[in-house]
């Protein structure tokens, strides 16, 4: 919890008399004062904690030389004495309950409480203090549901009888023939794992409840639970909201059209046709038909959902297709496999991660006359001309000298893309209503694999000439899907007119830009020193501070690389030491409020500064070496260890459902199979232990997906 002389804060609400308290509007912009509020506290809190680390190291300093004019024998005595706030769990205490300025009155009757720690955007319900502590715990948080490993045990332990079972007819060269030996470690392992999940440790008995509440005010009240688009945390609202966004959406795009009935019958049919008409005309081969042809009973109509953009205004909804079984999966799947490649390697500034864009920062020389801007492409997916996004690709591979790609002419690719955008349909529906269809007219799905390769092609001709210029100029530019970096010497004025122009030569596209001398890129804050950049991390105004609760049921080696990950993005992003040394008290602070022990957080850190400088402390990385190590960092092969690869057709591979009690089970089991095997013709074969995730809080509460009726084509009676 935040030191309670923070909570000040929270008295401070925003007032508009004139408006009705309903008016969502003023919902909105309350949200973004308290994210503002929320993101102040965060910082004087980093800004205490340092403060409370130098008293202590002025007490500590004190007690030496105290303890320096002790004789001998009273010194002994003294070492055995534990004094002062000499631990994170005392500092942590500390600021928690003793700091000066702890608020005695109470507040106003009608504050809304923000709390410091991961909070979720509850718009929809009231909630009692011990519900809001559970959705707090964010869509990532597994509950441990030993039930639910006792459920899946079965189909597990079948699985392994056969795979097992295949190995040993493998290594053996027989037939059809079940080993004993098999069905004994099979009941062996069976037996432990049901023993082992009986001794667990009941959980928060919150839980339950809670999640059972959630689900009854999902049905009764209709109550839509999303994950936000940036901060990643919870968001509820009421479905007559989703509905009055999802219309503006429609409305604003114009890109789509009502139906009125399900397509997907007609898209297989179509799908499958037109393959078969390539293989007839022999534009493809047989095998490539068999690899792209749609299943009739696999096949799902693809269906749009949304996630709310909390950190804008309004909180508009992002739309996302989930198409993984479209019958036209295959066929962008198989174009983005193939174009992707050939677009990456001809456009070295289109980047693919902030990685390469620190590494460029680091060799450009600015100036006095340097400055930065940044420009985002509105609804770019949606927005694109289909016919001439698909011409766009045509013209590049021809340019480039493509005749033919993975051994199909530009012709078909172009038709291939062609098929894929004309025949995009999807469903919505949202809870307590009819599915509604729809056919998009314009873009392509945002989920769509193809999708994001298409728009990437017809915005480099778009952006040709402005590239072309910025080249001759000696300057940066940088496109990370719809966001674009750039730098320039020019007078500001003159910047102005190029973008105005830009912005009109293209009807389909629209941009919205910013510049000065420092500027927000992906992850990284970038500021201009002459004669290098100054980079640090940035965070949304709406980001909160939310990773994988500790108490969260996975296994250990994923919480033990989130604090040794965050303390490596931060060594890689920060490129001043003072800087990085703000960063991980921001990244201590963040999982002291996830729960993850002090302990923990200076063992796993410390592993990171190990790894990287020898040392277990940050003073040798945050010493006059600095610059040699965050290059060290920067080159993306740091640190990687060599894997043996799994080998699918002769190890055996074996998922088991995780709960705590079975964290070291794995050890256990290889000790079984040793003991069973030992001396028998699996012995020396491979066989790797695995974990499954039971249900995530995501995977509880989000219900995205429609109704089987609306997204399957059931048999006919």
């Amino acid at each position: 919890m935040p030191p309670p002389s923070l909570n000040v804060f929270d008295k401070l609400e925003l007032h508009a008399k004139e408006v009705r308290p309903d008016n969502n509007q003023l919902k909105s912009l309350r949200e973004r004062w308290k994210n503002v509020l929320r993101k102040t506290k965060l910082d004087l809190t980093t800004l205490m904690r340092e403060g409370k680390i130098i008293e202590m190291e002025e007490a500590t300093r004190e007690y030496d030389e105290l303890l320096n004019k002790l004789s001998d024998r009273l010194r002994e005595a003294y070492n055995a004495i534990c004094h002062g706030v000499c631990n994170e769990r005392k500092l942590v205490y500390a600021l928690s309950h003793h700091h000066p300025g702890f608020p005695k009155s109470k507040l106003h009757p009608h504050f809304s409480r923000i709390n410091f720690p991961p909070q979720a955007n509850n718009k929809a319900a009231l909630l009692r203090e011990t519900e809001s502590r559970i959705l707090n715990l964010g869509p990532k948080f597994v509950p441990p549901a030993p039930e639910q490993v006792l459920e899946r045990l079965p189909n597990e332990i079948r699985q392994m009888k056969e795979k097992v079972s295949t190995a040993w007819r493998r290594v053996t060269k027989t037939i059809g023939r079940q080993p004993p030996i098999v069905d004994k470690f099979c009941k062996r392992i069976e037996d432990e794992i049901r023993k082992t999940v009986a001794t667990e440790a009941p959980s928060d008995p919150a839980l339950k409840p809670a999640i059972a509440f959630f689900r009854k005010i999902q049905k009764k009240n209709n109550i839509i639970f999303r994950q936000t688009d940036k901060s990643k945390v919870f968001h509820t609202d009421t479905r007559e909201n989703y509905v009055k966004k999802s219309e503006i959406y429609m409305n604003k795009t114009n890109a789509y059209i009502e139906i009125q009935s399900s397509p997907l019958k007609e898209m297989i049919e179509k799908t499958d046709k037109f393959l078969r008409s390539l293989v007839s005309s022999k534009r493809i081969r047989q095998s490539l038909l068999d690899k792209l042809r749609p299943s009739l009973t696999e096949s799902e109509l693809p269906h749009l959902y949304y996630n709310p953009k909390d950190h804008k205004i309004g909180e508009p909804l992002r739309p996302i297709v989930s198409g993984m079984q479209s019958p036209l999966t295959k066929i962008s799947s198989f174009l983005d496999r193939h174009i992707r490649p050939l677009f990456d390697r001809h456009t070295p500034y289109s980047i693919s991660d902030s990685m390469i864009f620190l590494r460029r920062l680091q060799e450009f020389k600015t100036t006095n006359e340097t400055n930065i801007y940044t420009f985002d492409i509105t609804d770019m997916y949606t927005m694109i001309p289909q016919r001439e996004s698909v011409l766009a690709v045509c013209e590049f591979l021809g340019t480039y000298g493509y005749k033919k790609v993975c051994g199909l002419s530009i012709n078909t690719i172009k038709d291939l893309f062609i098929h894929v955008l004309e025949n995009s349909y999807f469903v919505l529906q949202l809870p307590g209503l009819k599915p509604k269809y729809y056919r998009q007219t314009r873009g392509g799905a945002m989920g769509s694999a193809c999708t994001q390769v298409l728009a990437d092609i017809y915005i480099r001709k778009w952006e040709r000439e402005f590239l072309q210029e910025q080249l001759r100029q000696h300057e940066l530019y940088f496109r990370f899907r719809d966001d674009t970096f750039f730098t320039s010497r020019r007078l500001p004025e003159q910047i102005e007119k190029s973008l105005k122009e830009l912005n009109q030569k293209d009807p389909n596209i629209s941009i919205t830009w910013t510049s000065g001398k420092t500027i927000e890129y992906l992850d990284v804050k970038v500021t201009i020193e002459t004669p290098h950049f100054r980079t640090t991390v940035f965070r949304k105004l709406a980001a909160q501070p939310y990773v994988l609760p500790f108490n969260s049921a996975h296994p250990p080696h994923i919480t033990r690389n989130i604090p040794y990950a965050a303390a490596l993005r931060a060594t890689r992003i920060c490129s001043h030491p003072e800087d990085l040394q703000r960063e991980l008290e921001t990244i201590r602070i963040t999982l002291l409020l996830n729960k993850y022990p002090p302990k923990f957080i200076d063992k796993h850190v410390g592993r990171f500064f190990h790894d990287l400088t020898g040392n277990d402390t940050s003073e040798v990385l945050l010493g006059k070496d600095h610059q040699k190590y965050r290059q060290r960092v920067l080159d993306r092969a740091w640190n990687k260890k060599e894997k043996r690869k799994i080998n699918f057709r002769t190890d055996v591979l074996l998922h088991f459902t995780y709960t705590p009690s079975l964290t070291n089970f794995g050890s256990h089991f290889h000790h079984i199979w040793q003991e069973i095997f030992e001396g028998t013709p699996l012995d020396d074969i491979p066989v790797i232990y695995a974990n499954r995730l039971t249900d995530s809080l995501k995977h509880i509460l989000v219900q995205k997906k429609p109704s089987k009726e609306a997204i399957k084509l059931l048999p006919t009676s």
